[in-house]
């Protein structure tokens, strides 16, 4: 599967519009992109001159700064309530940090150096990347367990259940993504081919995963089933497609592209239609993740400025 004109030639035969900014309407034969994505990601961007975390409400385009410390924050992931955020920090190593989705109540989690944290699904682990292997620790900062640590290994995902862990490794001698059975500890390679495959993120019902690639001579986002089967390209434009995340809901693919000039937050069905930038600034604006559905905050609770 292709994006935006290759979808229109190859797959519909049709016509194409595509104005560039969120909320503008791309059409297609037998189908429309008018809708408004509904949720909160969250993200990190330099658009106030430090790497700070920032939330955007996607229905409203209502913009919140969550942190604004000295140091580069980068990496956010929800709570399974949505209501706080794990995220990493240089001070001035990087580590694990949690706050309240407002940036108050701020924690450290690990110690050590540590990249990518990811809840799960249960709220009672959070997984990060240590360079060599993949730990998870509890949101307290105790119990921590090495989950694997052959090759070096990043970007760490949960599947719905809990059960396994998605990351990227180059213990086969290049970057290729894997699955670990938690139970089993028995790490299953996904994906093998010659271009670097990483960064990846579960569908939430588990049946597929999303994650960047160079394999085509550029970085684009693919998707394929967790047995290894139906391949599909969903970004094609000569651009940095990256860091795909997926929508609670299912129907959108959060990711980042440099196709503006600048690297930007963009939306995507799941099949590569309907492009849309959600961010417009000329900071960098990264690592967009959905806030899950859950409780929302009490009245009176205070926002980051």
């Amino acid at each position: 599967m292709k994006t935006e004109s290759l979808v229109c030639m190859a797959l519909v035969a049709g016509w194409c519009t595509n104005l560039g900014a969120f909320g503008s309407p791309q059409s297609y034969e037998g189908g429309s992109c008018i809708d408004t994505p509904q949720g909160v990601l969250a993200f990190s961007s330099v658009r106030d001159g430090n790497s700070d975390i920032y939330t955007i409400e996607l229905d409203a385009s209502d913009l919140r700064r969550i942190t604004s410390a000295s140091t580069r924050e980068l990496e956010p992931n929800w709570s399974p309530d949505g209501l706080r955020l794990a995220y990493q920090s240089q001070r001035p190593h990087w580590a694990i940090y949690i706050a309240d989705d407002d940036g108050a109540h701020e924690q450290r989690v690990t110690m050590g150096l540590s990249w990518s944290p990811a809840w799960s699904p249960d709220g009672e682990w959070i997984a990060y990347s240590t360079g060599p292997m993949i730990e998870r620790i509890s949101p307290s900062g105790e119990n921590r367990m090495i989950v694997t640590q052959d090759g070096n290994s990043g970007r760490p995902a949960w599947s719905h259940d809990g059960q396994r862990i998605a990351f990227h490794s180059t213990r086969s001698g290049n970057s290729e993504i894997y699955l670990m059975d938690l139970e089993e500890g028995q790490p299953d390679q996904l994906t093998e081919h010659p271009g670097r495959d990483f960064q990846v993120t579960w569908e939430p019902d588990g049946q597929h995963l999303a994650f960047s690639s160079d394999r085509d001579g550029d970085l684009e986002i693919f998707t394929i089933r967790a047995d290894s089967s139906e391949l599909a390209q969903l970004t094609d434009n000569g651009f940095e497609d990256i860091l795909p995340a997926w929508s609670p809901d299912g129907v959108w693919i959060a990711f980042v592209s440099g196709r503006d000039g600048n690297r930007e937050i963009y939306l995507m069905r799941t099949d590569g239609r309907c492009s849309r930038r959600v961010t417009d600034n000329p900071g960098d604006d990264m690592y967009p993740a959905w806030k899950p559905p859950g409780p929302a905050r009490e009245p009176g609770s205070t926002q980051a400025p």
